[in-house]
């Protein structure tokens, strides 16, 4: 009985293996009783997880010992540092202040001469013309050290020992430039309408062609891009653009018409009839034209109003140049003389003979220092404008019919269908051409492209753009001519233009008379005190009657009193006259030049009464 109660070892087993019974509790429900609950444990899953949490913690570790040595590398550096400012401070500085500038730099940039200021009365004057002097002079050497900014430098063709410059071609030239100053070389066939004048903008981007017999045409000639093309029906002489490229002039036939970058015409000015040749002054605004009937005339483009026109009495007038610097015009006539013209003065200013027979074409470069002219009698002639004197003569195969200065100072000749290049002809002489090229048909025009090494020539067969390496100004100022401005940019550029605006009074041949002082002599102040606008009028003791109905008032007595006044300074101011008109027939009189009032009869008189 005993061993039955003990049971087998086999029970035994499988009780280990189940959980024991959950005893109740007194919080459990009445009649719940525990259930056996079996589990297995799977040993990959809990080897998986333990690795798991190593690799945790080995990161954690790693990433702490990065953190310290990184701590430990930027505490050495910054020792390193500490140490270096320590050292840079205990040295002295070998070369102290800016860098020194030379005298050359600074006179290229200068100003003028410097104000003397002890002449001046008060020292609040002396202060501010001082301060003024500073400033400019903080400017001269802000720009003397900025010059080496100018990265951008001209080049020029150098031959071999055995070639010469005037035997490479244009072709040669392209091929071996870059692809972008290659596309700059290109020919334009037009047959039909030819020969065709050209012009390009002030900053160069936009060119302006116009044909002998009515094709007008704009264009972005970098892109290729056509603004505008028209058949204007009538004989186009010249064109011209005006001060932004969305308005252009063309010298028609009869009338100047003014004209849109799309074609549309905005004005007729009948003012301007039969005009040969237009030159526009982008500082003043004007648009300067020369017609058939030997007639200057000057327009207002702002207003839209002539401003002076002249008979010039010089016969046709079909050469024309402007000089950029004082925007004085230049006109060549056919007796060999060259007449320069303001719009102030109804003759010309100076009046040059240049050549013995007919001038052909005149130019001036960008300074206003040297013209060049040519003429029938087969002569280049350079003339320096500060003394009106030639300084170089050169005998070309024929008279040049057009001239063109780049904006470093080479010549460009037409001389019939050939294009010939002078470079540096002014200060030196030379003996051959820079470059030569020769087209189909003969030239009709020619104009340097600004900031290009691009020459444009108008010819009987179209238009061509020739390469000329070195004739473009390398660095152009945005603020007065950009190529690469936006439609907005052009618009602030178009008030700040008009804002600026030069009124045409100051038009003149010596531009450093606008910044002098009108000093006047002691001898001009004397004649000024002297003439009638400066007499004093007697003192006069005059007491107005009194009257009644209110007319005796302090207003009405004081200008009754003033009356009286201004009445015996006329009659006083009427005596001198008199008086003056007197003595000067007294003179006239005392002259044995003086014969009396010349009427009808006097050539009845007898030659004794006349003596």
């Amino acid at each position: 009985m005993e061993g039955e109660k003990q049971g087998s070892p086999r029970e035994l087993t499988n009780f280990t293996a189940k959980k024991k019974m959950k005893s109740k509790r007194y919080f459990d429900e009445a009649g719940h009783e525990g259930k056996v609950e079996e589990y297995t444990v799977d040993v990959d899953t809990f080897l998986k997880e333990q690795r798991k949490e190593r690799k945790k913690k080995i990161k954690e570790l790693k990433t702490a010992r990065q953190e310290e040595t990184k701590s430990r590398k930027n505490r050495h550096i910054l020792k390193k540092k500490n140490k270096q400012e320590t050292d840079v401070r205990q040295k002295v500085d070998p070369y102290p202040g800016d860098a020194p500038i030379s005298k050359k730099k600074l006179q290229k940039y200068g100003r003028g001469e410097k104000l003397d200021t002890r002449g001046m009365k008060t020292k609040y004057h002396q202060d501010t013309f001082s301060r003024k002097e500073q400033r400019v002079k903080e400017a001269v050497r802000q720009a003397a050290r900025s010059e080496f900014l100018l990265s951008e430098e001209q080049g020029y063709l150098e031959a071999d020992e055995d070639e010469e410059t005037s035997q490479i071609t244009q072709h040669d030239i392209s091929s071996a430039v870059d692809i972008t100053s290659a596309q700059k070389y290109f020919e334009l066939e037009l047959n039909q309408f030819g020969p065709y004048r050209m012009n390009y903008t002030r900053n160069g981007r936009f060119l302006l062609i116009a044909g002998r017999k009515g094709h007008v045409a704009a264009m972005d000639w970098q892109t290729k891009k056509l603004m505008c093309e028209m058949n204007v029906m009538e004989t186009a002489q010249d064109v011209k653009w005006l001060h932004i490229e969305t308005m252009f002039a063309v010298a028609q036939k009869q009338w100047t018409y003014i004209y849109d970058n799309q074609g549309i015409e905005l004005h007729c000015l009948k003012a301007l009839d039969c005009v040969l040749r237009m030159e526009f002054l982008p500082y003043h605004f004007l648009l300067a034209s020369a017609n058939a009937k030997g007639y200057l005339s000057y327009l207002d483009v702002s207003i839209g109003q002539k401003v002076a026109g002249f008979q010039t009495h010089l016969g046709r007038l079909d050469v024309m140049c402007q000089n950029p610097h004082n925007a004085i015009i230049h006109l060549g006539h056919a007796g060999g003389t060259v007449s320069l013209w303001s719009p102030n003065v109804k003759e010309p200013l100076v009046k040059m003979l240049c050549h013995g027979g007919g001038v052909r074409s005149v130019a001036v470069n960008n300074k206003g220092v040297y013209m060049a002219t040519s003429g029938v009698d087969r002569y280049l002639k350079i003339w320096d404008m500060r003394m009106f004197k030639p300084f170089q003569n050169y005998r070309i195969s024929a008279g040049a019919g057009h001239l063109a200065f780049s904006q470093k100072d080479v010549l460009a000749a037409g001389i019939g269908n050939v294009v010939e290049v002078y470079q540096d002809c002014c200060r030196h002489t030379m003996t051959k051409p820079y470059l030569s090229h020769r087209l189909r048909s003969p030239v009709a025009n020619l104009q340097f492209c600004p900031y290009e090494d691009v020459l444009g020539v108008g010819h009987g067969n179209g238009f061509s753009s020739l390469l000329v390496p070195g004739a473009g100004e390398a660095n152009y100022d945005a603020l007065e001519t950009n190529p690469y401005q936006t439609k907005q940019q052009r618009r602030q550029a178009e008030v700040k233009m008009l804002l600026e605006k030069i009124q045409p009074d100051m038009i003149s041949l010596d531009t450093g008379a606008l910044g002098k002082i009108d000093t006047k002599t002691l001898q001009e102040k004397i004649e000024e005190r002297n003439k009638l606008l400066f007499l004093k009028p007697q003192k006069i003791d005059f007491e107005p009657k009194y009257k009644m109905k209110g007319k005796s008032k302090g207003k009405k007595h004081i200008q009754r009193k003033k009356g009286v006044m201004e009445q015996e300074k006329k009659e006083t101011i009427r005596e001198i006259v008199q008086l003056r008109q007197e003595d000067k027939r007294e003179k006239l009189k005392n002259d044995k030049r003086y014969f009396g009032p010349k009427s009808v009869l006097d050539r009845f008189k007898k030659k004794s009464e006349a003596t």
